[in-house]
């Protein structure tokens, strides 16, 4: 359904990358003026994750959001607006790609923002479910994979007359508790910084208001989002329906999985996340663009022994680690770390047990999903990370 004007939306995509450029001058954000309808899509590599179409007025933001991972789902919303350009009310049903409603799931949520209170009712065919939280400060609601949304801090800011922001940003579903502060900051004459769990995304307006590029090549989740020409979204979803019907289905952005192997007398055991290329060259700047990466995907990888090893010379008692991988001048090095359990953003180099080089070497045949694996040798295993075409290598063996 895409693939028709998949070389124009290329094309957009190349030019909407440098976002943000150096630049001094005014950092106020025009008036905002009432959009027609807005197209977004978002991409990962060469895929297209999702296809966002909405209409913002200064009292009302209509919107549908179409998602296809780990399945395609449609999501409608709805938001009033206060004359301050604070959000007042959200309404929001998502049903699957053919248009049914979730078996078994929410028919659809409401959201009323008080002064300082979020009360959130989730509608089913059975029962309502109600839940209320404190929320402070200008509210920003939010819906994993819509990026029009922050039209409405765009709009907000311009009436408040400021340049800098800290949002209530509050999530739209049932098992949210709690707002989480975010920051937007005024960059550039026609570009924003929002804060995403403490990494920058960066969004490109048309000096009205309206989105024209947003760049998360600097967050975890690595997508570019580019405004084109309006087209009908339904026959999308139904596409995208019909294709996981039929044995395609997207399925997840990263895969996890579980490596064990003996190594000697040791019982080795690696628990991490499998992102895939999606037509991308991950090996650039880093590992995706990061100088330290996860090693993976989503929470950081732990890895377990229960037997003292030597890994790339250096000794490692028994105990869990996590596994990073980082990007020096003389090459990638796997960094064990005793921090354990947390997400895959989280890393602090103080607590580094030992960093060793890693080897690096080609494999013929491109491997789309990242993957760690235990290869015995003779007198010592390797650990392995593959991806690509590329292989980082290190050997292992017990004490």
């Amino acid at each position: 359904m895409l693939a028709a004007f998949a070389p124009r939306v290329a094309a957009v995509a190349l030019a909407a990358l440098p976002i943000v450029a150096c630049w001094s001058g005014s950092t106020s954000i025009p008036t905002p003026a009432p959009v027609a309808t807005t197209t977004l899509l978002t991409r990962l590599g060469a895929d297209t994750l999702a296809v966002e179409q909405y209409t913002r007025t200064t009292t009302h933001m209509v919107g549908t959001l179409v998602t296809r991972l780990p399945a395609t789902r449609i999501a409608r919303y709805t938001i009033d607006l206060a004359r301050s350009g604070a959000p007042v009310k959200v309404d929001l049903s998502v049903r699957d790609g053919s248009g049914a409603p979730l078996p078994g799931g929410l028919q659809s949520l409401s959201v009323r923002f008080g002064r300082d209170s979020a009360v959130l009712t989730g509608h089913r065919s059975a029962s309502d479910t109600t839940r209320a939280f404190v929320v402070r400060g200008p509210v920003l609601p939010a819906l994993a994979m819509s990026f029009g949304l922050y039209e409405l801090a765009l709009a907000r800011m311009s009436l408040l007359g400021r340049d800098s922001v800290e949002f209530a940003s509050v999530p739209i579903g049932l098992a949210t508790r709690q707002a989480t502060p975010q920051a937007v900051r005024v960059v550039g004459r026609d570009s924003v910084r929002v804060t995403v769990n403490g990494s920058p995304l960066f969004v490109r307006h048309d000096g009205h208001g309206g989105i024209v590029a947003v760049d998360g090549a600097h967050t975890t989740f690595k997508v570019l989002v580019t405004r084109i020409d309006s087209l009908d979204v339904e026959p999308i979803a139904h596409a995208w329906s019909q294709r996981e019907q039929g044995g395609t289905p997207a399925g997840p952005a990263s895969t996890r999985d579980t490596v064990q192997a003996t190594v000697g007398s040791a019982h080795l055991w690696i628990d991490y996340g499998r992102p895939a290329l999606r037509g991308r060259d991950v090996w650039v700047n880093g590992v995706l663009g990061d100088t330290l990466w996860r090693t993976g995907a989503n929470a950081a990888t732990q890895f377990r022994t229960d037997v003292d090893l030597v890994v790339g010379g250096a000794t490692v008692p028994a105990g869990t680690y996590t596994l990073w991988t980082a990007t020096t001048p003389s090459g990638y090095q796997l960094a064990i770390n005793r921090q354990v359990g947390q997400w895959g953003t989280v890393y602090d180099s103080k607590r580094d047990l030992v960093r060793v080089p890693l080897r690096e070497s080609s494999v013929a045949a491109p491997v789309e999903r990242f993957t760690i694996d235990v290869e015995q040798g003779n007198p010592t295993a390797s650990l392995n990370l593959t991806w690509g075409t590329k292989r980082l290598s290190v050997p292992l063996s017990a004490k």
